[in-house]
């Protein structure tokens, strides 16, 4: 199995879990995974940012991560 096709694999598998962050400024980004060791280890990374001043990609000011939650689909 080349890393083509294992990739093709992960995106094809259904969804399970999703992890939603939440910013001060009320805006909520939801991001799919196909399992809950998927969303663990995504959860982790975005855990890391909270109370954290970040800047926004899409408006380029400054945001704060709230909270970081894991939730089954």
């Amino acid at each position: 199995m080349n890393a083509i096709s294992k990739l093709e694999a992960l995106m094809s598998a259904p969804k399970t879990h999703k992890v939603v962050t939440s910013y001060a400024d009320g805006r909520v980004r939801e991001h799919l995974t196909a399992s809950m060791a998927h969303a663990e280890n995504f959860a982790t990374g975005e855990r890391r940012k909270v109370g954290l001043k970040l800047i926004s990609r899409e408006t380029g000011k400054e945001v704060t991560v709230v909270s970081v939650s894991i939730a089954a689909l």
